[in-house]
């Protein structure tokens, strides 16, 4: 495995984690709340495809403006 496909794996990697991360947080949230950031959040996964570095910057703005997560997120 060359070093550029290792740090693109590494990459999208990390990039998942971060969406998963986002997920859970967004779901912990309120309802009227939630429903917004989860919208925006889908807006932010689907962008991943077309444009995964700009993706990545979106989220990394979309974390830093949701609260902590405190408490375990609701099971469904």
């Amino acid at each position: 495995m060359s070093a550029k496909s290792n740090a693109d794996a590494e990459f999208y990697l990390d990039l998942a984690r971060r969406l998963r991360d986002a997920h859970r947080r967004a779901n912990a949230l309120p309802e009227g709340v939630r429903i917004p950031v989860i919208r925006r959040l889908l807006t932010v996964t689907e962008g991943v495809k077309r444009d995964p570095v700009r993706a990545s910057e979106r989220l990394d703005k979309m974390l830093a403006e949701l609260p902590p997560q405190v408490d375990p997120p609701p099971t469904r």
